[in-house]
């Protein structure tokens, strides 16, 4: 029988106060955990459980890090196929007459596995692009409940995120339909702006269409289609996508 964790009185931890990284070693991984700001977490008992949640394609592995009072600096982990997993911070109540209470979480955050700078992650703007095996396709988009949406590009490719960033066959064919979904998701949702990555995403999309409002979740399907429509018809041509592809195939057919 599977023992459910409770949410009742759970407290909201902030992302900052912790530090979780995915150190790479030559024949293993290991996730380590650190506390940044112990304030938050004073009022714990010290006995409280520790666990990292990791999800990702619908595979999910829970990392024990040990107890507040005696936390576990490093852990290795289970899953070798882990890319850029949902990632979230959970401290449980072992009391006997409350076993498996959740005192506190994190939100869920995109952790990456790679050896990308905080630096360079922080750059990576509203959308994702991480190398996987992906075959036998060459992309694949997640869209997440409260994370920004992650584009895995076939780890083959020669620098998979600039060819997915820069390559003129992969941003006006791909993008577009990335785009589209990714709009989808957040147009079927009741209030997108309450949530940060959606909001961030209106914003990106009223500096396209600015002062063209999206349509709210109740407006009929062609309605909302025809604004997305219109947004990458926007998007395609502020960034020229077809003039560039066609260019580079004309290159290319030149030099062969």
């Amino acid at each position: 029988m599977r023992r459910r964790i409770r949410l009742t009185g759970r407290r909201q931890l902030s992302r900052s106060s912790v530090n979780v990284r995915v150190v790479v070693l030559p024949h293993k991984r290991l996730l380590t955990l650190g506390i940044v700001d112990p304030k938050p977490f004073r009022d714990f008992p010290n006995d409280a459980k520790l666990t990292i949640r990791l999800i990702e394609n619908k595979i999910v592995e829970l990392v024990d890090f040990g107890t507040l009072g005696a936390p576990r600096p490093a852990c290795e982990l289970k899953n070798s196929s882990f890319s850029a997993p949902s990632c979230q911070l959970r401290v449980a109540s072992v009391d006997p007459e409350r076993p498996g209470l959740l005192l506190g979480s994190t939100e869920p955050w995109t952790l990456q596995t790679d050896n990308d700078s905080e630096a360079g992650r922080s750059q990576k703007g509203i959308l994702n692009f991480q190398p996987k095996n992906t075959a036998p396709r060459t992309w694949k988009l997640d869209i997440r409940e409260n994370e920004y949406p992650v584009v895995y590009v076939d780890e083959r490719i020669p620098d998979p995120r600039g060819w997915a960033r820069n390559d003129p066959g992969f941003v006006s064919t791909a993008l577009p339909s990335i785009i589209g979904e990714v709009f989808d998701e957040i147009l079927d949702e009741d209030a997108p702006s309450d949530i940060d990555w959606m909001a961030d995403w209106l914003r990106w999309a009223d500096s396209l269409v600015p002062g063209k409002a999206p349509p709210p979740r109740e407006t009929k399907r062609r309605e909302k289609k025809e604004w997305i429509d219109d947004l990458v018809d926007t998007f395609c041509q502020r960034h020229r996508v077809a003039d560039k592809l066609l260019a580079k195939l004309i290159s290319d057919g030149a030099t062969s």
